[in-house]
């Protein structure tokens, strides 16, 4: 599944993200992409914290991306 949260700030990626993934079942991938790059601390820090896995984060000029495997 894919996710732009592009043109929001914190805490709304946060929260897209965590709508998403409580639609998804065990073993999905989600793919979070946006342009606040101070959300791709916070969505990785999350994201670890309810216990799925961070296979890729990567930040650059222009934004970010960051693919969750639902636990």
């Amino acid at each position: 599944m894919d996710l732009d949260v592009s043109g929001t700030v914190c805490p709304m990626p946060v929260l897209k993200t965590k709508k998403a993934l409580d639609t998804m079942s065990s073993g999905e991938e989600l793919t979070v992409t946006g342009d606040y790059k101070p959300a791709l601390q916070n969505i990785v820090r999350f994201v670890e914290e309810k216990g799925h896995k961070v296979i890729s984060a990567d930040g650059n000029a222009d934004g970010f991306k960051v693919v969750i495997l639902k636990n």
